[in-house]
């Protein structure tokens, strides 16, 4: 049951147990999401890419050191390198992508596809995010498969 001095927002459970470890203060003036590399050897942050909205995180890495990633609600399907962070490529997808890649190969082609569709939990922690931030963003639903050949 909601605190009889809950801001309206229950879920059940209150907001700041949902949303504990994201950032929605004053501290998270530059950036909500972060994409971070770690070498596991040294247990050292390698880089970081930060992201000013959620990042929901549906990641692939390809045995050519190239880091896919969606799950932000602005709806771009991207690539960097996973030695250095850099950015190397981004889609805009129909809708925000939570699929979670794939690669596959086909005649010796490589070939990565995701599936967009912004909706269920990624929506619900946005909503949150806006209700504490008093922003709303709008992300489309949709529903498509995106397959994309690695040159």
């Amino acid at each position: 049951m909601p605190k009889p001095d809950s801001p309206g927002f229950y879920v059940g459970y209150q907001v700041a147990d949902i949303f504990g470890s994201v950032r929605t203060s004053t501290g998270a003036a530059d950036h909500l999401g972060e994409l971070q590399a770690w070498d596991l050897n040294t247990g050292k942050r390698v880089w970081q890419h930060n992201f000013k909205t959620i990042l929901w995180a549906p990641l692939l890495v390809t045995g050519g050191d190239i880091v896919f990633a969606g799950g932000t609600p602005d709806r771009e399907f991207r690539a960097f390198d996973a030695r250095t962070g850099n950015e190397l490529w981004s889609f805009p997808a129909p809708a925000g992508v939570i699929g979670v890649p794939t690669s596959f190969e086909v005649d010796g082609e490589q070939y990565i596809a995701v599936t967009a569709g912004w909706g269920l939990d990624a929506q619900g922690v946005q909503n949150g995010i806006d209700k504490i931030q008093g922003t709303k963003t709008v992300v489309p639903k949709a529903g498509t498969l995106l397959v994309f050949k690695i040159r």
